[in-house]
């Protein structure tokens, strides 16, 4: 444990007068996103603190042991056809009122994947992906796509700022 001192947006990126988060953002397009409004990409020890909090749950939501499906935008199956490309399923925050983290952010587990820095020395590249999308997949606050590179923008990838205080 160490003693972190950050704000987080609750809420992922939602352009103004769209209901829907923002995506097809690469890790370079989110840190413009996020400077822009005085922001800055959350560290991934940040994002992932926002995420379990301080009892350090492996999931956001409800008890933070259990994984439920019906609380977030996870687990979903219909992700599309072969060579039809990824559906989008992205959805506003007022259809998953449950998917709070421990600290009230929403979305910290599926949705749209967001983009955060690595923290010094943990890798070669400073990019890493958090919180997962809307797959059946790794949807807990720990996980983490570190494959993709700063470069990747897919209709899954979205963004979420914090700020210094």
């Amino acid at each position: 444990r160490v003693p972190l001192r950050f704000c987080i947006d609750r809420d992922e990126y939602t352009p103004q007068g769209a209901t829907l988060p923002a995506v097809h953002h690469s890790w370079t397009t989110a840190k413009q996103t996020c400077e822009a409004q005085g922001k800055r990409l959350c560290l991934e020890s940040e994002w992932q603190f926002a995420c379990e909090g301080e009892e350090m749950h492996p999931y956001p939501y409800g008890n933070g042991f259990v994984r439920d499906g019906s609380a977030c935008n996870i687990d979903r199956a219909n992700l599309g056809k072969p060579n039809g490309g990824l559906a989008d399923l992205r959805a506003p925050i007022s259809d998953y009122p449950r998917c709070l983290s421990p600290f009230g952010v929403h979305d910290m587990s599926g949705n749209v994947e967001e983009w955060s820095t690595l923290d010094e020395g943990k890798a070669p590249q400073r990019s890493s992906m958090k919180g997962a999308w809307w797959l059946p997949g790794k949807n807990t606050c720990r996980a983490a796509t570190l494959g993709h590179g700063e470069v990747y923008a897919g209709k899954q990838v979205g963004v979420r700022c914090c700020k210094d205080p």
